[in-house]
Order: structure tokens, then C-alpha cells, then sequence
């Protein structure tokens, strides 16, 4: 028995060296088949902690280490983001950081537009390390609509119970993605969800669109208080009457569409809010820069986002097309005057003289500016 045990504990610091053996030629297998078989560029998630290159060590990184590094130094979160959006490990973008691997080429291309907010920094950076492989097709688009917005809406249409807060909530949480994913540049954008009056009661037709919601970027009001009625003369009737998306530029000489154009305005585009052949109203983006809307890939972002609003609607907001007999209306900045110096005080005084709420109250104040605004 005593030969046994001796036996025992001459096996047992042998048994524990080889499993601290395995467990070590375990990690260094790991480590090494992450690198070797992809390249740095693995879509496992096997993580190995990769820690961030000494500061002394950052003047030998490449632009885009040193970009990607300056911008996500230390958040654990976006970097967790930005890895499960490409489908990478977390230490692969430490990796990237650090300057000890290199990107596939796909994962260049991609990362412009899974870091939005950083999209121009990030592609003057690539450029610099990796000349050519950003095409300009690449440089010169306009990132395609991404799922998450997609979510973000369904979640919002979900969970909120009240229609006209969930409108005003998803058009809110379009208008911000469009400003961010459209004006990369920052050169100023307005974007507006106007919606179809009702029907009047004289001929039961509709004659106008009014601007429901507005949010802009400088020179623009980030929201518009003097909201405006769009008549046949301008781009929203024009789209809404043609059923389709159409866009308009200062520049182009080549264009007939003459339509009336608002302050600031050197190009746009909209497109119709539309559900089962039927329209509620027209999504319309505007830009301070001429052949802003030239890109194709601009305008089907408008048109995927005119789709998105509609999402949130009720069903008799949407009319049919039989409704529609717009008219002009009063020019844009001589209603902005009048709106401006009358709007409020008539809708308090309805609202109090009649003992209505004011949502009760602005569907009448609408309707009389209405009529008072047709250019007969």
C-alpha cells in the first residue's frame, strides 16, 4: 500500500505538469491557427486579449491604425458593435488598431459605412495605407439603409400605443438617419413628411399637402415652426399627382420641371408615402448643394425611407389617387410671413372661443389657411 501511494504521488505532479502542458499548447494552437489560417481577419469569436500598442509605439502605426485607434481608444462598446455588425472577433479589431494585421479587402470597404460617423475619416485614412482599394464608385456613394433603422421603427411601431406619437416618433427617428446617412459632407439638409389635407367639403377633393414634421441642419431650422402648405406648383405635388419619386436640381439645364422652390434650396428630392395603391403624403429631402441627389443610390435611400414612414400610418390616412385635384397655393415665403405673425394666436383663440382641444382646434385653423392660401 505504501509503495502504492508513493507510486500515486510520483504520478500526480506528472498528471498536473501535463495538464499544464495541454492547457498551454492548447492556447498557443489557438492563437496560432487565428492567425495563420485567417490572416487576422477570423469570423470566429475566440477571443485572445490583444492589448492596445504603447503609446510610445503609436507614431509607428499606419494612418489607418492610428485612426481607428483615435477613434475607438478605450470603447469597448462600439468596438463590440462595430465586431458583430462585420462578423468578426473583438480582438480583430484590436488587431487592426495595433497595426499587427491587416484587413481582407472586403473589410475595408465595409468599414466605411459601419462607422457612419466616422465614414469620410475612416476613408481618407484607408487611402493613405491601402491606395486603390476603395474604388471612386466606393468614395463617391451614399451608404445603403442599413437593418437597423429597419428595427428601430418596427420596435417603435410596437411598442407605442398612441398613433399620432408613434408618427411623430418614427418620422423623428427617420428624419435624424437621413440627416446622418445623406449629408456626410455636413453642407445642410432639410428633410419634411408632408401630409395630404383632407378632402373639402365643396367638391370632396384634395387641393393641397401641409408640412406635418420638418428637421434640418444648418442653414435650416433644426424644426420649422411655420409649417407650409405644398400646392400643384410645387415638387411634392408633382410627385404625389405622378406617383412616383422625382428629384430637382438648380443646375440642371437640362430638366423641365419647373416647380417653386424654398429658401436655402439648390436641390431636392421626394418621393410619395404610399400604402396598397393608395398615398398619404410625400417624404421630401432638401440639400443647399446642387446634383446633391445626382448619385442613384441617393435617391433610393428617399424612396426606402418614404416606405419605412409609411409603416407607422394609420389606414385612413392614405386616400386614393381619384381624391387628388391639387391647386397652386400662395408662395412659399409669403405663407412663412403670415403662418409666422398668425398661426398661434388663431389657433388659441378657436380653441378657447369654441372650448376644443387643439389638436380639434389646428384641424380648423388648417383648413381656413388652406382656403385663404389656393391661388385660384
Amino acid at each position: 500500500m505504501q509503495k502504492e501511494r508513493q507510486t500515486e504521488q510520483q504520478r500526480a505532479p506528472t498528471r498536473i505538469k501535463r495538464h499544464h502542458m495541454n492547457e498551454q499548447g492548447f492556447k498557443h494552437k489557438t492563437r496560432q491557427s487565428y492567425i495563420d489560417h485567417h490572416n487576422g481577419d477570423t469570423t470566429s469569436k475566440t477571443i485572445v486579449d490583444e492589448p492596445l500598442v504603447d503609446s510610445a509605439d503609436i507614431k509607428t502605426l499606419s494612418p489607418f491604425s492610428s485612426t481607428l485607434r483615435s477613434i475607438l481608444h478605450r470603447n469597448r462598446a462600439e468596438i463590440g458593435r462595430i465586431a458583430h455588425e462585420m462578423d468578426v472577433a473583438e480582438n480583430t479589431i484590436y488587431r487592426w488598431m495595433n497595426g499587427t494585421s491587416v484587413p481582407r479587402n472586403s473589410y475595408l470597404r465595409a468599414l466605411p459605412d459601419v462607422m457612419l460617423e466616422h465614414r469620410q475619416a475612416i476613408i481618407q485614412a484607408t487611402n493613405k495605407t491601402f491606395p486603390g482599394i476603395l474604388d471612386m464608385a466606393i468614395l463617391a456613394s451614399v451608404p445603403e439603409i442599413r437593418i437597423e433603422i429597419y428595427r428601430r421603427v418596427h420596435e417603435l411601431i410596437a411598442t407605442t400605443a398612441d398613433p399620432a406619437n408613434c408618427l411623430w416618433q418614427v418620422a423623428q427617428t427617420i428624419f435624424d438617419y437621413a440627416i446622418l446617412h445623406l449629408d456626410i459632407e455636413h453642407t445642410g439638409i432639410s428633410t419634411a413628411y408632408a401630409s395630404l389635407m383632407p378632402p373639402c367639403e365643396e367638391d370632396d377633393h384634395i387641393h393641397s399637402l401641409y408640412e406635418t414634421m420638418t428637421r434640418g441642419t444648418s442653414p435650416w431650422p433644426a424644426m420649422s415652426e411655420t409649417r407650409i402648405f405644398l400646392g400643384s406648383t410645387t415638387l411634392a405635388g408633382a410627385v404625389v399627382t405622378q406617383q412616383r419619386m422625382m428629384r430637382w436640381d438648380s443646375l440642371d439645364e437640362a430638366g423641365r420641371m419647373l416647380v417653386e422652390v424654398d429658401e436655402h434650396e439648390a436641390s431636392s428630392c421626394a418621393a410619395p408615402v404610399m400604402r396598397g395603391g393608395r398615398v398619404a403624403g410625400v417624404f421630401v429631402v432638401s440639400s443647399t448643394q446642387s446634383h446633391f441627389f445626382d448619385n442613384p443610390t441617393t435617391c433610393r435611400a428617399i424612396a426606402d425611407l418614404a416606405h419605412l414612414l409609411a409603416t407607422s400610418l394609420q389606414d385612413k390616412d392614405f386616400y386614393p389617387y381619384t381624391k387628388l385635384k391639387l391647386r397652386p397655393m400662395l408662395n412659399l415665403a409669403q405663407q412663412r410671413e403670415i403662418l409666422a405673425a398668425c398661426y398661434v394666436p388663431r389657433l388659441l383663440a378657436y380653441a378657447r372661443e369654441n372650448r376644443v382641444s387643439r389638436a380639434e382646434a389646428e384641424i380648423h385653423v388648417r383648413r381656413d389657411l388652406e382656403g385663404q392660401f389656393e391661388q385660384h
